[in-house]
C-alpha cells in the first residue's frame, strides 16, 4: 500500500476542488491561500500544482501563475470527440487480449457506478471517479502508453465540466447506460 505524501494529499484536495466548482474556469490558484487552506506549507501546493499542470487539469500562464482552465463550446466538443475516439480504439485493443478476470473487474466497476446512481442523493464525484478507473483499466489492458497518456491527459482537462454535467440525473443515467453497453460488447467481445 502507498502512503501518500504531503502534495499527493494536497494534488486530490486541489483537484477535487476544480472538479465540484469550488475553483472556477479562469480562476487563479495561489499557493498561499491553498497552503493555509490546507493547513501545510507551500512547496507540497507548488509540487501538487506542477503535478495538476502535467495532466492538464491547470495551465500556467508566465509571470500569472496557475490558473483553472477556461473552456469554449468547440474546445469542449473537440475533447469530447477526441475521448470518444480514443476510448473506442482502447477498448478494441483491449478485447484483443481481455481475461475473464479483467472482464469481471470491469463488471465489478460498472456495479460500483450503478450504486452512485442509486444512491439518494446520487454520488456524483464517486461515479466520476469509477468511470474513470473503468476507462483506466480498458486502457492498462490495452498497453498502448501513448494512447493512454493522451487519453487521460483530455480527461482531465473537461473532469470539472463532466461533473457539472452529471449533476443532471438524466445525464447520469444516460452515462451508466452507455458503460453498461460497453461492458455488454466487451462480454460478448464485439468491438462494433
Amino acid at each position: 500500500m502507498k502512503i501518500e505524501s504531503i502534495a499527493d494529499i494536497a494534488k486530490r484536495h486541489i483537484q477535487e476542488w476544480i472538479v465540484t466548482g469550488q475553483f472556477l474556469p479562469g480562476e487563479q490558484l495561489k499557493e498561499e491561500e491553498i497552503a493555509q487552506r490546507l493547513e501545510i506549507s507551500r512547496p507540497p501546493v507548488r509540487e501538487a500544482l506542477k503535478a495538476l499542470e502535467a495532466t492538464g487539469l491547470v495551465v500556467r500562464k508566465p509571470r500569472r501563475g496557475v490558473f483553472v482552465p477556461e473552456m469554449t463550446e468547440k474546445d469542449m466538443w473537440e475533447i469530447y470527440t477526441l475521448k470518444a475516439t480514443l476510448y473506442e480504439m482502447a477498448t478494441g485493443l483491449a478485447m484483443e487480449v481481455m481475461t475473464e478476470k479483467e472482464k469481471g473487474r470491469l463488471e465489478t466497476l460498472v456495479e460500483k457506478m450503478e450504486t452512485c446512481v442509486k444512491k439518494e442523493p446520487f454520488d456524483v464525484l464517486q461515479y466520476q471517479r469509477v468511470h474513470g478507473t473503468f476507462h483506466q483499466v480498458i486502457m492498462d489492458i490495452a498497453g498502448n502508453r501513448r494512447l493512454k497518456t493522451i487519453a487521460l491527459h483530455l480527461h482531465n482537462q473537461v473532469t470539472m465540466f463532466s461533473y457539472k454535467t452529471l449533476q443532471d440525473r438524466e445525464h447520469l443515467h444516460s452515462s451508466l447506460r452507455y458503460h453498461r453497453e460497453i461492458l455488454l460488447a466487451i462480454k460478448k467481445n464485439n468491438s462494433s
